[in-house]
């Protein structure tokens, strides 16, 4: 992909994470670009919980293991 001239580099990275409601872990691949970054949203893939990261672009989600809580139900926002 070109990036016009003079535009900031994109930045790949990845980090892995535990669902703080089942205990599932994946791992999150972000793209960061000077100046282009803001909150983007993104769901724990076994309950959906959602996470917000600061990136250019939503990023990509891959399940690394499964849920240890042994339940099945998806997580479930609250409005206090």
């Amino acid at each position: 992909m070109n990036q016009p001239s003079g535009a900031a580099p994109i930045e790949k990275g990845s980090f892995e994470r535990a669902c703080d409601y089942c205990g599932a872990r994946f791992d999150v691949e972000v793209s960061r670009q000077s100046g282009s970054n803001h909150a983007q949203g993104f769901a724990c893939p076994e309950c959906g919980r959602h996470y917000e990261v600061r990136a250019a672009v939503p990023p990509l989600v891959r399940l690394v293991a499964q849920r240890t809580d042994g339940k099945g139900d998806r997580y479930q926002e609250t409005m206090f």
